[in-house]
């Protein structure tokens, strides 16, 4: 079956449950990142060529492929469709349970378990629930941080269109300054710009919580399908006791809620790894469920290259 539009593929996605980063969408911005992108159909499946040394590559599925894929016949003929003679692996992240049953149908089509390229772990609230049930959800300290920023003068806005690239001035700022103040590695200036842009099916907004016309917390969510998602975001050194992170994430919900989506993902968590200990317990006041998929697994087309790759990876980090 051929998709001429980006309509089509995005209902397609939506169907099978599938994330914003199987999107059309997302592949044009991979697109203007320099990268190929394949769209397969039949094995719904966007995929990411991504370029490595010496002309070779490896194929990343993004949070797919969409739908439940426990078939091996349908995992085997994705890994056929994704092979090229340059192609080292396929990686992929099904949005699937992590449950032994998913786990042992992916081992048995050949797929070796890898460590997350995107979190496989997140929390999500649901935006069915009305304000005051959201609240009730709420831990009280969260709560009490969205009154007091209130009454200490911080608001919110949101925007897209022509006045985005100011706000997306203020949130670069702040994302930079914050990445170096905790150590943190980021994509280029152009991803997250990129990101911040986004229109059609797939799109996002920049918001902004300022306090005396300072921007002093920053953040882009993305819309897609049913669920909107709390992508990126950053705050001013020294404001901790304005609370704008919290009532930035509160004034994000309420905006969901308002437009219609049924879910607002928080975009990765982990229980176990203490340098994600303050973003996840910041995550969970706000009452969400934890999910925890199968996460990420790579076929391996040539063992050699493979083992060269995970080396040099290993060097890296």
């Amino acid at each position: 079956m051929k998709f001429a539009t980006a309509q089509e593929w995005n209902d397609m996605v939506v169907t099978k449950g599938g994330s914003l980063l199987q999107s059309w969408e997302w592949g044009e911005l991979q697109r203007m990142r320099g990268r190929d992108v394949l769209r397969f159909p039949s094995v719904s499946a966007l995929v990411i060529t991504m370029p490595l040394s010496l002309g070779r590559n490896y194929r990343y599925i993004p949070h797919g492929p969409s739908g439940v894929i426990l078939n091996l016949e349908t995992i085997r003929a994705l890994t056929e469709n994704a092979y090229s003679r340059r192609t080292i692996f396929l990686r992929i992240e099904p949005r699937v349970a992590n449950t032994p049953e998913a786990r042992g149908a992916l081992a048995e089509a050949g797929f070796k378990r890898t460590p997350d390229t995107q979190p496989s772990e997140t929390i999500l609230v649901d935006l069915v629930k009305s304000e005051d049930e959201l609240l009730r959800d709420m831990e009280h300290d969260t709560r009490y941080a969205i009154r007091v920023a209130e009454r200490r003068g911080v608001t919110v806005e949101f925007t897209g269109g022509a006045t985005r690239p100011a706000a997306f001035a203020h949130f670069w700022e702040l994302f930079e300054t914050t990445n170096a103040r905790h150590g943190l590695r980021a994509y280029e200036k152009r991803y997250y710009e990129l990101v911040g842009g986004l229109e059609g099916g797939c799109s996002s907004e920049i918001f902004s919580a300022k306090r005396e016309g300072e921007t002093i917390a920053s953040a882009i969510v993305a819309y897609f399908g049913n669920t909107a998602y709390y992508l990126y975001a950053a705050s001013r050194a020294g404001y901790g006791k304005y609370n704008a992170p919290s009532l930035l994430l509160w004034e994000i919900i309420r905006r969901a809620q308002a437009r219609g989506y049924a879910t607002l993902d928080l975009w990765g968590a982990s229980a176990t790894k203490k340098e994600w200990a303050g973003v996840t317990a910041f995550k969970k006041s706000f009452g969400g469920a934890s999910v925890r998929f199968v996460g990420t697994w790579d076929y391996i087309y040539r063992p050699f290259w493979y083992a060269a790759y995970r080396f040099a990876t290993a060097i890296r980090k």
